[in-house]
């Protein structure tokens, strides 16, 4: 049903935006506000001015944001505006029908989370259906307008007057008239949730996106019933129901989140598995396989950290989601105590609780147990790296005292040798061009012994202390000549066995 075949008009419409906000940051300590805390209240100043609003409201939006950056106190519910009841109040024409409007602004703070109630009622006017698009002009309650970091939910309260039709008809045509054709069809909300709520129908629309900044959130309530108005006046409902919607907002915020550290995550277990077939790759040569190793020990540790950060923030938006449909259950029994019996029904909140139980906690839990697998691997593979370096390292150590061993034995030798001949020496030695009949002067044949000694002993000892044996090997490893040529040496003589096989006929 389109929304001209709807004939009807709308009384004492109200439309209230809630936005959320986180005030505090983990990382910075609970009672120490983010970079962004006062986001709200400059949200408040812009809506402001583009309202036009009478009287204007920045000094007064200027002092909440001065009180509540100060204020490090705690509350489950804590009023941020002093003066008039907690609301700042002022006037306001819609555009361009020239509605007049009242408006209220009512901010909280929900322990960690500031909450902004942000209304425009229209007390004496019937509106056509296509009117309420004017209550959000220019779309200034929309995601994309107002950012709040946990996310909103706009609420629309109205009284029906000579409706034939369904409801939900209705409450499908006020949304269209919200979301108007010129908006991105993405963003449109659809119907996922009816009930009852103070006697009068209410129905819920969402267009399912997983940011929060993006996420619309509507409720469409009728005052239908002849007790809703009086029930809605007197207020007991509201603080569960923003309570609810408050903990509604986390939930979805930290199952988001839990997903970005999912991906980013499996983004770094990918980085792993590239690094790890490098190790299939090393250089032959032990220093250049060293390098390698020794880059790879740098790479991997600071990759495990992060791993591991995104593992840990994985495991705290858990925490928030349980705690928080915990909360969630508790303020539906408080909404509930208000509510009229064998009327209302709440099913449609009671569904978003077993959904986050069912779908949002499971989701995470294999989710964590997958990368929890991934963290086992990076602690196998740094532990199997540096195994792999103290066992180069060692065969390095080994390497270099067997050459010590053979200079220093060498050196030694040779020295001795030559100090026993150049105790004969008596003769100075004369540099001039040879002559026929000249002889080696004493003292270059004991440098020649001398390091025909130092050769000869280095030799024997390089051999016994493994050094020479080692030398060889590596060299029939890297030399494919001589690979080819050891392997043709080791093969035996066919020919001659064949040749002795033969049996001789002509004998």
């Amino acid at each position: 049903m389109t929304n001209l075949e709807i004939i009807g008009k709308l009384a004492q419409p109200k439309l209230t935006l809630f936005a959320f906000h986180l005030f505090s940051n983990l990382a910075k300590g609970d009672k120490q506000p983010r970079d962004d805390a006062d986001h709200l209240w400059q949200k408040c100043v812009d809506l402001g001015k583009e309202l036009k609003t009478i009287p204007n409201i920045d000094s007064q939006i200027a002092q909440i944001s001065q009180d509540s950056t100060q204020n490090n106190q705690q509350s489950d519910y804590l009023q941020l505006y002093q003066l008039d009841n907690g609301v700042i109040s002022f006037e306001t024409t819609s555009q361009p029908d020239q509605l007049s409007l009242k408006g209220g602004i009512y901010p909280l703070q929900l322990h960690d989370t500031y909450a902004l109630d942000f209304t425009l009622l229209a007390p004496k006017d019937t509106i056509e259906i296509a009117q309420i698009r004017n209550l959000n002009f220019q779309g200034c309650f929309l995601p994309r307008n107002i950012q709040a970091s946990l996310g909103q939910t706009i609420l629309l309260f109205v009284k029906p007057i000579d409706f034939s039709g369904e409801l939900q008809d209705v409450a499908l045509a006020c949304i269209n008239s919200l979301f108007p054709d010129t908006e991105s069809s993405h963003i449109k909300p659809y119907l996922i949730g009816k009930g009852t709520l103070l006697g009068s129908p209410i129905f819920e629309f969402d267009n399912d996106q997983e940011d929060p900044q993006l996420k619309c959130h509507i409720l469409v309530w009728f005052n239908s019933h002849e007790k809703t108005a009086e029930l809605e006046d007197s207020g007991n409902y509201y603080r569960p129901l923003i309570n609810l919607l408050c903990c509604r907002s986390k939930i979805l915020y930290a199952y988001h989140q839990a997903d970005r550290c999912n991906q980013e995550a499996r983004k770094i277990y990918s980085q792993l598995e590239r690094k790890i077939e490098e190790l299939d790759t090393l250089e032959p040569d032990t220093k250049k396989r060293l390098k390698q190793l020794e880059k790879l020990l740098i790479e991997f540790p600071k990759l495990s950290l992060k791993y591991a950060r995104y593992l840990r923030d994985i495991q705290l938006h858990l925490t928030t989601i349980e705690t928080n449909v915990f909360n969630y259950n508790y303020e539906i029994k408080q909404l509930q105590k208000h509510s009229l019996k064998d009327i209302d029904k709440l099913d449609f909140l009671q569904g978003f609780s077993k959904h986050s139980r069912q779908t949002f906690q499971k989701q995470i839990g294999v989710n964590k147990s997958y990368l929890t697998a991934g963290q086992q691997l990076f602690e196998q593979t740094i532990a199997s790296i540096r195994g792999i370096v103290e066992i180069e390292q060692a065969e390095s150590d080994r390497s270099l005292e067997r050459t010590i061993q053979i200079l220093g034995t060498g050196l030694g030798a040779g020295g001795i040798v030559a100090s026993a001949i150049s105790g004969h020496v008596e003769k100075p030695l004369e540099i001039g061009m040879p002559k026929d009949g000249d002889q080696f002067h004493p003292a270059v044949l004991s440098i020649f012994w001398s390091f025909l000694v130092f050769i000869l002993v280095g030799g024997i000892v390089g051999w016994f202390n493994g050094a020479i044996p080692a030398w060889l090997s590596k060299l029939k490893q890297t030399d494919p000549k001589l690979r080819e040529s050891h392997h043709e040496r080791s093969l035996p003589d066919k020919t001659k066995e064949t040749r002795q096989a033969i049996p001789r006929d002509s004998e």
